[in-house]
């Protein structure tokens, strides 16, 4: 089985838990271990960068946030986790009884830095639905032509698939490669790079989607927000925000109606309904809305 995990904190954790691979806001760490593949995604810098620990908390399946440094990164990462609807687990070196009583986090599982990986295997990844990777790269290889990184975020994706770009171009598989290892079929959670034909790299964008069916750039839409009770504030017309969507992220104007949120990103980002995204700002908690895609109105 294949398992993608959001570590916001401790790259000591990380290390322990894989081995470093790709960069791009998100630092890749990959284990593999008899049957299992854990590929852990972390923020490569939760301080300058937070649409890092977004994006890597809205792809993975799992989050696990660790305990070894009960600071203000701590309590952001807690509150981004409690925004979501994900499997947590919570390292047990240091008791944060207390902190957890203020969110709205009620199941999550404790464990130790020997206990972790296990439980993350004991979880079976269950897909969604149809075809769909999410890519966070795409580059030219000379005597392959265009690769694209990924994720399988649902269904599976074989060798000789027809695929589609958001701008509706379609594109064929020609190989699959996950861990340095070629493979006719990736399943849900694969970390996937794709040998593709028909498409030029500059043709894909990070966070683009490729499915069986087009799913657009959006530029304008609308979803259902719930803010955090740590925010002290609601969501203010107009005001610029950080929105991330699976691997993109863009400022935003936001427009409330009720509960509603009218979206307009200044960058289009790939999505289709049912998609979760979360909002930050400059003040503390940054991080402190999330919700779902409802309505697609507008297209880049």
């Amino acid at each position: 089985m294949n398992y993608i995990v959001a570590l916001p904190l401790n790259k000591s954790l990380a290390e322990f838990m894989g081995k470093k691979g790709s960069e791009n806001g998100i630092t890749f760490y990959n284990r593999k271990a008899d049957d299992n593949v854990i590929v852990v995604l972390m923020p490569t810098d939760i301080n300058e960068k937070i649409y890092g620990l977004m994006e890597s908390m809205l792809i993975a399946g799992q989050i696990v946030i660790s305990t070894e440094n009960v600071d203000r990164s701590l309590g952001e990462a807690l509150i981004a986790a409690s925004l979501l609807d994900k499997r947590l687990i919570i390292t047990s070196e240091n008791d944060i009884g207390a902190l957890l009583s203020g969110t709205s986090i009620k199941n999550f599982e404790l464990s130790t830095r020997e206990e972790l990986l296990g439980k993350i295997t004991s979880h079976r990844p269950e897909s969604r639905g149809a075809l769909r990777v999410d890519i966070d790269k795409a580059f030219n290889v000379k005597g392959i032509g265009t690769v694209a990184l990924g994720v399988v975020t649902s269904g599976t994706v074989k060798v000789h698939d027809n695929l589609f770009n958001p701008l509706g171009k379609q594109v064929n598989v020609k190989s699959i490669q996950s861990q340095d290892q070629d493979m006719d079929t990736a399943g849900i959670q694969t970390r996937v790079g794709l040998a593709l034909k028909g498409i030029e790299s500059d043709e894909l964008d990070k966070g683009d989607i490729l499915s069986t069916k087009q799913i657009k750039r959006v530029k304008k839409f609308r979803a259902m927000l719930k803010t955090s009770s740590f925010a002290k504030e609601n969501v203010e017309n107009s005001r610029n925000y950080l929105v991330a969507i699976g691997f993109s992220h863009a400022e935003a104007k936001i427009e409330m109606s009720g509960n509603e949120a009218t979206i307009t990103l200044a960058r289009p980002a790939s999505m289709e309904i049912g998609d979760q995204l979360l909002v930050a700002r400059s003040a503390a908690p940054r991080i402190f809305a999330s919700g779902r895609v409802e309505e697609l109105i507008e297209y880049s």
